[in-house]
């Protein structure tokens, strides 16, 4: 049999804990169907369980009898479990490939989540990363953006880990052929008004090659330069748990221009909730002159030099509209927060978890007095704070202590991105501030 050794494809993505669970992503496909198969016996050897994640999408008749078979195939093997998430509602009419990866990914991360799975495997190979890079470079993609796909990055409080980017998708097939295993073929595979089918077709094996390489010599120096801004902010960077980081001006205008960069894009990020940085340039040239404007807007967050500190917040007008919320609804709010409504919520209609913004704080300094002027969390950092809402009326927030009945206190759960709070509203109204993650 064509030998695919998991064992040494796992190794540099730990380390593990015992007995892990990992969760992976089957279509049905040859890659996801090779990956679950071969994780099954990872898991196995060590005590650990896999949950096997398939997404009914809902854009094609059969994909619903596909989910039913990969279950079917994996009912049979120890240690697993399958799952069918359904992907509901409306379909956009543009950008139906990224709207489903988005939404795929969702649901994934959010089963991961609440089913306790730390990592979550997903299937692409060789050639999935040789695209990737062409496209990339099509769109005029830098330096991290060739490196292509990570083995390893954190997506909504999960690890999301890809083993197989060093395999090819044949060494994958001849391995099921060799255990008389089939796969599902996915047609929209070779639609051509999908940009990546278009660059599949056109690559050459020897292109292909050239942009692996391509993605590996870029893997080093985005690998390089994510540890040294990860020491920097280690040494010079705070992460607040209601939301905003901040560095010193000092350390980072001594850091070298690359470091400085990824350490800038990394803070952005993890204050944005979003998967891309702007543009930079002017920011690093206003840190190069010497410092930065009172503020800047970039990226969705705010930029601020203050008393020899660089501020990043999330900027309270790019927060989209508020979360209709009822008991028992779990969700993440602003691609920041892990929310959870527990209890019952009183009767009443238009409940909804929005930000506090300027109608909030306006609230509270009307119903609970004028201490809010002096308070120690920023001004920026006040305003982009999630809070419960009834209507247009303010109900709770738990780091400003509003709310009659109000009680906050640190309550460790496994939370997304930057930081997360569960929401407990009955009688009265509860909200526990979380751990930052």
């Amino acid at each position: 049999m064509p030998d695919i050794d998991i064992a040494s494809l796992m190794a540099p993505l730990g380390p593990f804990e015992r007995a892990p669970t990992i969760a992976v992503a089957v279509s049905g496909g040859s890659d996801s169907l090779g990956l679950g198969l071969l994780l099954a016996d990872w898991v196995k050897e060590r005590g650990g369980r896999l949950a096997v994640l398939s997404v009914d999408h809902g854009l094609r008749p059969e994909s619903a009898g596909e989910c039913a078979r990969v279950a079917e195939i994996f009912a049979a093997v120890p240690n697993c479990s399958a799952h069918v998430l359904r992907w509901e509602g409306d379909k956009p009419a543009h950008g139906l490939q990224a709207a489903a990866r988005a939404a795929r990914h969702g649901l994934l991360t959010d089963w991961c989540r609440a089913g306790g799975a730390l990592h979550l495997a997903i299937a692409h190979t060789a050639e999935d990363q040789a695209e990737t890079v062409a496209m990339r470079r099509n769109h005029g993609s830098g330096r991290r953006g060739l490196a292509g796909m990570a083995a390893v990055r954190p997506e909504n409080g999960v690890r999301l880990l890809r083993p197989l980017l060093p395999v090819s998708r044949a060494a994958i097939r001849d391995w099921l052929r060799a255990k008389g295993q089939g796969w599902i073929e996915d047609p929209s595979n070779a639609l051509t008004k999908f940009e990546r089918v278009r660059v599949r077709q056109r690559l050459a094996s020897d292109e292909a090659a050239a942009l692996l390489e391509e993605a590996r010599q870029s893997g080093k120096t985005r690998d390089r330069l994510e540890r040294a801004a990860a020491r920097l902010l280690a040494e010079a960077g705070e992460v607040k748990e209601v939301g905003y980081v901040s560095i010193g001006l000092r350390p980072l205008l001594d850091a070298t221009p690359d470091v400085r960069e990824t350490a800038l894009w990394q803070m952005i990020l993890a204050v944005s909730g979003a998967n891309y940085t702007p543009d930079l340039e002017d920011l690093l040239v206003a840190l190069e002159a010497g410092g930065v404007p009172k503020t800047v807007t970039l990226g969705g967050c705010l930029v601020q030099g203050l008393r020899e500190r660089l501020y990043i917040f999330r900027e309270a007008a790019g927060i989209g509209g508020p979360v209709p919320v009822s008991a028992g609804w779990v969700g993440c709010w602003d691609r920041r927060f892990g929310l959870e409504v527990a209890g019952s919520l009183p009767p009443g209609l238009g409940w909804a978890i929005g930000h506090l913004g300027e109608q909030g704080l306006r609230q509270a300094v009307e119903r609970f007095g004028t201490r809010l002027k002096r308070h120690p969390i920023p001004l920026p950092a006040r305003l982009a704070l999630p809070a419960l809402w009834q209507g247009e009326h303010l109900v709770c927030q738990p780091h400003l202590h509003l709310g009659e009945g109000l009680a906050a206190r640190p309550r460790p759960r496994h939370t997304v991105t930057t930081c997360g709070f569960t929401v407990a509203a009955g009688r009265p109204h509860t909200i526990y501030s979380s751990t930052l993650c």
